[in-house]
């Protein structure tokens, strides 16, 4: 059965705060790197009727999770230390209401009394996705967005030293030159390398190993092509109010606190085509061109071809509509690579 939580005393308002009596839809598991776009992503699909939301349940710096008793540190997340049946037992514990404790408070968008279906945001887990989808009876999301801004954003790497220690991931990426230099630069890279080298870790299984019916979508599609991303959402996840997920999409996510002076000023922007093509090109002043060549290496090394340094956008094969890439020539942006 895994751990058992300790017994608590709950906040009176997270108790009134929900009812849930889960519905015949699958839940929505949405998995993505932190800092990458899924606050923003998560409460588009919140803005549903019904929709109840678990915001980084795993996430051990949280005092609710911290609460559980479950995951005393990050080695318990980690597949050669966790608890996969536990932590299985525990997101099914979530939707039975097991933890009344971890409910969104009251004061969250997208609060609702009476709910039939959750999603999670997830940003652990990786080897994991597809049992949890099996066994929780969920769909899945699977947010990616370019590891040069993600990487600029964060201003921790919690997993890093335990990727780079893995039995399990030195298994997957084979041992070998390649995987020294990947240790290498994990160790004592810059920021952006070492920054780099954990995001492909952490996207690394998910990439190499999608499940059948996952859907990718793309950070940077999401903002530029926003009626067609939401006519994709709707048809796939099964949802129906059209009007309160495009009005989410133009909203700034909860956490637009923890962005950079330069995001704030790109959200300010009138022009909607000027101000997404901004959000998702403000990094390439950061970089220099030695910068994003070191980043393609690093995405070689990991045989991963989602993304290059060079490229604004990710691979063709993870965006889903043709005019994507027209949307980010803006005039005022012109020459800047796709």
């Amino acid at each position: 059965r895994g751990p058992q939580p300790r017994a608590l005393v709950c906040p009176a308002s997270r108790v009134r705060s929900r009812v849930h009596r889960q519905g015949t839809l699958p839940n929505v598991f949405l998995f993505a790197t932190a800092r990458g776009g899924s606050t923003w992503v998560m409460e588009i699909l919140a803005s549903q009727p019904g929709m109840k939301f678990y915001d980084e349940p795993f996430n051990i710096r949280r005092d609710n999770v911290s609460q559980t008793g479950l995951f005393p540190n990050w080695e318990s997340l980690m597949p050669d230390t966790g608890d996969a049946d536990g932590i299985v037992a525990y997101l099914n514990g979530l939707v039975s209401g097991a933890y009344p404790y971890m409910n969104p408070p009251p004061f969250r968008p997208h609060h609702r009394l009476m709910t039939d279906r959750v999603v999670f945001k997830i940003h652990e887990m990786e080897h994991l996705i597809g049992r949890i989808e099996r066994e929780c009876q969920g769909q899945v999301v699977y947010l990616l967005r370019h590891p040069i801004p993600t990487t600029l954003s964060r201003t921790v790497l919690p997993r890093l030293d335990l990727f780079l220690a893995s039995a399990y991931y030195d298994e997957v990426l084979g041992k070998g030159p390649r995987l020294e230099e990947i240790k290498r630069l994990g160790r004592d890279g810059n920021r952006l390398q070492k920054g780099v080298v954990s995001w492909c870790y952490e996207n690394l299984i998910p990439l190499r190993q999608p499940g059948a019916d996952w859907l990718f979508v793309t950070y940077e599609e999401l903002v530029l092509n926003p009626a067609r991303s939401c006519e994709l959402l709707l048809e796939r996840l099964n949802f129906t109010d059209r009007e309160a997920m495009l009005d989410a999409f133009g909203k700034a996510a909860v956490n637009i606190g923890m962005s950079s002076a330069d995001t704030m000023a790109a959200m300010t922007k009138a022009d909607k085509r000027a101000r997404a093509t901004s959000l998702v090109t403000r990094w390439r002043p950061k970089t220099t061109d030695e910068d994003r060549a070191a980043v393609s290496a690093i995405m070689a090394l990991f045989d991963l071809d989602v993304y290059t340094g060079e490229q604004t956008l990710s691979h063709p094969r993870y965006l889903h509509f043709e005019d994507t890439r027209t949307l980010l020539a803006a005039p005022a942006d012109a020459g800047v690579p796709a």
